[in-house]
């Protein structure tokens, strides 16, 4: 079915468009091949232009994102023959705009990736989503363009059900990609509770099928921990009948329960005050997801290995020196220089927290010393558990 004449009286053949569509896809398949898309550490040093480009990303990406909410808007004007004959031409423009933008910022997004740092589910998921998505808002040009030319309604629909299902594919990559900048919980935490417990659920399902051989492997591990401590104690009192070893099996069994009432005082100041800190205030660029400098501090050997400059010198951590670890060196520089960890902008360390890891590394960086054994300086107490 084509439009009729008097509505849409001409026929387009958009030359113009279609060269700079065709122009902008092969910057898109060169842009790829020169820079394919990396889901492992990269394995050297990426150029500084390359990462000057690649900072851009989180600047170029809301030129698509504003461009197609509009056209998402427009398209459904243009859903009567009417509307289609009076913004057609403006969603068209609209469209190619933001299948150029969309270009830029996975190209760019790629770009950064070389710095190194992002793993895990949600960069897989981010990386993915995007380039699919942007595959398809460029093939929904291509229908589009062609339909105009055609005046075929028919083909309108396939192009709208394209470009509404690669739109819902990037709004999602930037979910997670969010979820790389903000954490897990940014965007769910003050969800209205049935709708907060569907996004989970569908997060999780989405994150299972990128990185489930880490869930397997966890469980698997969880599970002969457990076994064989449980088999134990029951051999020994099989071949001990003797009156004995009858007493001695029930000696054990009071002692647990005098092991449970200080459990309380027993927190470790790695464990419940160190890490804490760590979580809330510097693992969303040093976390499980993204090792900014290939540094982790979300688990105690991570954080005494260091990254790209403390591994080789060990000098991230050095137990009972603060003043020459790199990581105290970083969260008490000047808040404008450049190694100020984390950086301007973000939620800084309070006074008493900083001294609280000062405390913990001059006390040798344990990772068992006890809070009720520590003694933590009158100005850290506020960053100690209640």
């Amino acid at each position: 079915m084509s439009y009729p004449p008097q509505e849409y009286d001409e026929s387009k053949s958009n030359t113009a468009v279609w060269t700079a569509t065709v122009l902008l896809i092969l910057s898109f398949v060169i842009g790829l091949l020169i820079f394919p898309p990396l889901y492992d550490a990269p394995k050297g040093e990426a150029a500084s232009t390359v990462l000057f480009i690649g900072r851009f990303h989180p600047i170029l990406l809301h030129l698509p994102v504003g461009a197609l909410i509009v056209l998402s808007i427009m398209e459904l004007a243009c859903l009567t023959s009417s509307g289609e004959y009076r913004f057609g031409s403006a969603a068209l423009l609209t469209l190619w705009i933001g299948a150029a933008g969309s270009v830029l910022a996975v190209l760019a997004g790629i770009m950064l990736s070389r710095e190194g740092g992002y793993t895990g589910g949600n960069f897989t998921l981010h990386q993915t989503l995007a380039l699919v998505g942007t595959a398809g808002v460029l093939l929904a040009l291509c229908l589009r363009l062609y339909a105009m030319g055609q005046q075929n309604r028919e083909l309108m629909h396939a192009y709208r059900a394209v470009f509404f299902g690669s739109f819902g594919l990037m709004s999602l990559g930037a979910h997670f990609g969010g979820n790389m900048s903000h954490g897990s919980k940014f965007l769910t935490e003050h969800a209205p509770e049935p709708m907060k417990s569907q996004m989970i659920t569908m997060e999780k399902w989405m994150l299972s099928m990128v990185e489930p051989p880490k869930a397997s492997a966890n469980e698997s591990k969880a599970q002969p921990a457990v076994e064989p401590i449980t088999p134990a104690p029951k051999p020994a009192p099989a071949p001990s009948v003797e009156a004995p070893p009858a007493t001695t099996m029930p000696a054990p069994n009071p002692n647990p329960p005098p092991a449970s009432p200080p459990r309380g005082k027993d927190k470790l100041v790695f464990q419940d005050v160190i890490l804490p800190i760590f979580a809330a205030k510097c693992n969303k660029c040093h976390g499980e997801e993204k090792q900014k400098g290939e540094l982790r501090m979300d688990t105690f050997e991570s954080l005494l290995i260091g990254g790209e400059n403390a591994a080789e010198k060990k000098n991230n951590i050095v137990p009972g020196k603060p003043d020459e670890s790199l990581t105290i060196q970083s969260i008490v520089a000047p808040i404008d220089d450049d190694v100020h960890m984390p950086p301007e902008g973000k939620d800084q360390l309070t006074p008493a927290e900083i001294s609280a890891i000062r405390y913990w590394v001059q006390a040798g960086a344990s990772a068992t010393q006890k809070i009720s054994d520590a003694q933590f300086p009158a100005d850290a107490k506020e960053a100690l558990p209640q």
